[in-house]
């Protein structure tokens, strides 16, 4: 071959601007909420989303795993408490949650069930819990908000000044890739249009595992949210590198209010690292990759979520 059939060099791709990064935090497990009525768990979340309950763990009757994908819900009974945010959910088949929702919608009145179609032709459903928790459920595949079954995206709403912490607490402490960017207050059809001044305020997006994130967004209604949520009313879970090290860096803050055990440790405070500013109270549940649970197969009874997933 001579050197004009050879063909045109082209410039390499740039990994730092093309690839996605992931950092300490490499995948977002569970979210942990307390319910009061295991029936009418099955009812919304087996029934109605069409998820699967664990076989294998917490098969008694003062606990149940929903599995979602590669994900759950973990359902403890308790007093159930609001969620300060909206849980995003990546699903095979919208249209069979809309039969499915539609089926347990009668079951389920007299509690606070609800579910709409997106405003603005979103392709997505915005349903309420039983106990007043919001989902926002898609498509996956359909959108970068959703791109995988499962838990995709999880939205805090935030006091307004906070932005700029809570990024520094996840760049610094827990070694996550973070993007900071302004947006509308806040994006209604993530919060059921109960928010809808339309001003620019700060959100931060933390990657916390492949195509998985940890949205926080500035919300002038919520000035007392730094309170919300004592700990043990729910959390979130993630499995994450560089254990020892962040575990320490927490320790050493103060901020560790369950300690290692088991694979695992907790905190429930976000604070400033610059001052030691405390900004918002969102319990994690922090998991070493040689937690028990780590990998663990996860059975969905339905064929579309094991084909997909």
């Amino acid at each position: 071959m001579t050197d004009a059939a050879l063909p045109a060099a082209t410039a390499p791709e740039t990994a730092s601007e093309t690839a996605p990064e992931t950092g300490a935090l490499i995948l977002f497990d569970h979210v942990n909420l307390r319910v009061d009525d295991h029936k009418i768990a099955i009812a919304f979340f087996i029934e109605g989303l069409g998820l699967t309950r664990d076989p294998y763990r917490m098969v008694g009757t003062g606990n149940m795993w929903v599995n979602a994908g590669r994900q759950q819900f973990h359902l403890p009974l308790g007093q159930p408490t609001p969620f300060p945010g909206v849980i995003v959910l990546g699903v095979p088949d919208l249209d069979a949650v809309r039969e499915g929702l539609g089926r347990v919608s009668d079951g389920l009145r007299g509690t606070a069930f609800s579910w709409r179609e997106e405003d603005g032709g979103g392709g997505a459903i915005l349903a309420t819990t039983p106990w007043g928790h919001a989902l926002r459920i898609r498509q996956a595949g359909a959108g970068a908000e959703s791109p995988v079954l499962g838990l995709s995206l999880a939205v805090f709403r935030v006091p307004l000044g906070t932005a700029a912490g809570i990024a520094r607490f996840y760049r610094d402490w827990l070694h996550c890739p973070v993007r900071e960017t302004m947006g509308t207050e806040t994006s209604g059809a993530l919060t059921s249009g109960a928010l809808t001044s339309g001003a620019e305020t700060a959100r931060v997006e933390v990657t916390v595992g492949p195509n998985q994130t940890f949205r926080f967004e500035e919300t002038k209604s919520v000035e007392g949210a730094a309170d919300e949520g004592a700990p043990g009313n729910h959390h979130v879970a993630v499995y994450l590198t560089r254990y020892r090290e962040i575990h320490q860096t927490l320790l050493d803050h103060g901020l560790v209010s369950e300690p290692h055990r088991n694979g695992q440790f907790r905190f429930h405070e976000i604070t400033d690292p610059v001052d030691g500013t405390r900004l918002f109270r969102l319990e994690h549940e922090m998991r070493s990759l040689h937690h028990r649970d780590f990998g663990r197969p996860l059975v969905n009874r339905q064929p579309s979520w094991e084909t997909r997933v």
